[in-house]
């Protein structure tokens, strides 16, 4: 029996003793796969128990801000540096991007592949009341759709529940609607590429630089949040941010 219990003991330190260090994160980083690809890269990651939550910008935003996270990668940059100024976050780093696009049926009867401009495609949509999917949700990517509709002087959210439907909910779910009401959909693209029920639809409308998305890294301020796992966070913020975990 004692010889049992000290075998048990020294099969499970690094598990038992395993620092943890949670990530509030968007869904999108999630849904791309770069976690499962990059963390297990990091030198100190056996040692680590390192815990992703995602979740839409908005939400890990106030996550973050409630000292239920150490490190914060999301996708609002207007949102990230009010973050910073209010004191919850002492560093944000630049840590990778991709774009958005607009999806919708590959019949396009809204001619959208021939628009010169993001705004164009959501005026032709307003115009002709085509139903349209939107997720509502406080995230990164419903904050990009909501610019696109503000430049174009038009309140899309009067036709709530009409043909512009707000859906609440993340990508993935909003990506299913769409295509099950065959509607049109702002979507980053790494979530399009993986997602494996687009049906008849197709990306009507893409220009990488009018609608790059970036990714900002902040290192949660330890000063807000006293209890947090700074010393674990601040190593990996910098490995994250290095030329090593870029290559």
């Amino acid at each position: 029996m004692v010889r049992f219990i000290l075998y048990f003991f020294l099969l499970l330190p690094s598990t038992l003793l395993a620092e943890t260090l949670i990530i509030q994160s968007t869904t999108s980083t999630r849904d791309s796969g770069l976690y499962k690809y990059l963390l297990p890269n990091y030198p100190a990651y056996s040692n680590l128990k390192i815990k992703v939550i995602a979740v839409g910008t908005g939400q890990a935003i106030v996550n973050a801000r409630n000292c239920d996270g150490d490190i914060l990668i999301v996708h609002d940059r207007e949102k990230e540096v009010e973050f910073l100024k209010n004191g919850y976050g002492i560093k944000r780093h630049d840590l990778m991007y991709n774009d958005f696009v607009i999806i919708g049926p590959t019949k396009d009867s809204l001619n959208i592949q021939n628009s010169s401009s993001a705004s164009e495609v959501f005026l032709k949509i307003y115009k002709g009341q085509h139903l349209f999917i939107s997720r509502s949700d406080s995230s990164g990517t419903h904050s990009a759709e909501m610019k696109l509709w503000s430049d174009t002087q038009l309140n899309p959210r009067r036709h709530s529940g009409d043909w512009y439907i707000e859906t609440g909910q993340g990508m993935g779910p909003s990506l299913n609607i769409a295509i099950s009401l065959n509607g049109y959909v702002f979507s980053d693209r790494s979530s399009w590429l993986r997602f494996n029920n687009k049906k008849s639809h197709s990306i009507l409308y893409e220009n990488p630089e009018e609608l790059r998305n970036n990714y900002g890294m902040i290192l949660v301020n330890p000063e807000r949040c006293p209890n947090n796992n700074f010393s674990d966070a601040s190593k990996l913020f910098d490995w994250l941010s290095s030329a090593d975990a870029a290559n």
